[in-house]
């Protein structure tokens, strides 16, 4: 098993006894490529960045990420443009790879996100990986004029885009929301035949739309208590989707982003009955990361806890991952015939 982490550009996370929040950290406690570079050196897998274009100040829309649906972000909030963090990192690391957690693909126009990701792969010599989603918040969608209704059929056509524009020649579409046609879109990703494309999605809709259109699913235990096994359902909706199509699921992908905090053993992490999600010593954590990958999972995205704003909380988080979790956390075998992440 691998192990991830969840950029803090869009804020240092922390939670209660429920869920998952971001904080409106100062930019100065951000510090992207400090963290990235830090990231690298410990070991991380990946690093993944959180996509929003805006921040409605009130919103009624039901947030994924907490299985409440209460919204994770405050009402004003400071935001990094993930591609543009990304190009960055590029630059500053030669290992770790790049992630976004997720896309959100269908109100932005398909051919641009698959310039601007292109670039991303070449300045990092084949280092993208693309999750992209449907969206969860209306009213960001209607501050940018996008049906929300059509989210999960614009999301489809921005996927197969993505792979005409990195794959063919002369790129042609038509489609409902997209339509074009005799383009070129050059140079190609250094990842043949494309990077890959995974599916954010807790849904069985969600599931079948991955084992159709994408390379893997990208599933979210963010919530502060969850099972192990939450979204084995989702597993198998996948395994029989991809049979129908002639397919098995040794090139599909199963990763997964949980909320995680390093402590040492008199800390409430350590001590809360029943313990929170990756919360404690290394033991538990470790004890934890073994269910997932006995549920299927080869990487797991840590979205590392902290108490303030501090990038230097961040960093701490970040070397005792390093030094105490992820040289065990790779002995791990995840089950299941699934793709292993590289």
């Amino acid at each position: 098993m691998e192990i991830g982490i969840y950029a803090n550009t869009h804020g240092n996370s922390y939670r209660d006894d429920t869920n998952m929040y971001l904080r409106n950290s100062p930019l100065e406690e951000t510090q992207p490529l400090k963290v990235a570079c830090a990231a690298e050196a410990a070991g991380f897998h990946s690093i993944w960045y959180p996509d929003h274009v805006s921040m409605p100040i009130g919103s009624e829309s039901f947030h994924t990420a907490n299985q409440s649906g209460q919204r994770a972000y405050q009402p004003y909030h400071n935001m990094l443009d993930a591609v543009v963090v990304m190009g960055a990192v590029a630059q500053q690391t030669n290992r770790i790879r790049l992630g976004t957690s997720v896309l959100i693909s269908p109100y932005r126009h398909p051919l641009s996100d698959a310039r601007q990701f292109m670039t991303v792969d070449q300045l990092s010599n084949g280092r993208l990986m693309l999750g992209v989603g449907a969206g969860w918040m209306k009213e960001e969608f209607d501050s940018v004029g996008i049906d929300h209704a059509e989210r999960n059929g614009r999301l489809t056509e921005c996927i197969e885009i993505y792979k005409r524009s990195w794959s063919q020649t002369e790129v042609s579409f038509p489609g409902e929301f997209y339509n074009f046609k005799d383009i070129s879109m050059d140079p190609k990703p250094v990842q043949k035949p494309t990077p890959p494309i995974l599916l954010g999605a807790n849904t069985p809709a969600g599931a079948r739309r991955s084992a159709r259109y994408c390379d893997g699913l990208y599933s979210l235990f963010l919530d502060s208590h969850v099972e192990f096994d939450r979204f084995n359902p989702l597993q198998e909706i996948i395994k029989k989707e991809r049979e129908s199509m002639g397919l098995g699921v040794e090139n599909f992908l199963m990763i997964g982003a949980a909320t995680a905090k390093i402590t040492n053993k008199d800390h409430e992490e350590s001590t809360n009955k029943p313990r929170r999600n990756c919360g404690g010593t290394a033991e538990q954590i470790l004890e934890d990361l073994s269910k997932y990958a006995d549920a299927g999972y080869s990487m797991i995205i840590c979205m590392l806890q902290c108490e303030t704003d501090s990038v230097s909380e961040q960093m701490e988080q970040i070397h005792r991952f390093g030094e105490e979790i992820i040289p065990t956390a790779r002995t791990f075998a995840p089950k299941g015939d699934w793709k292993k992440v590289d």
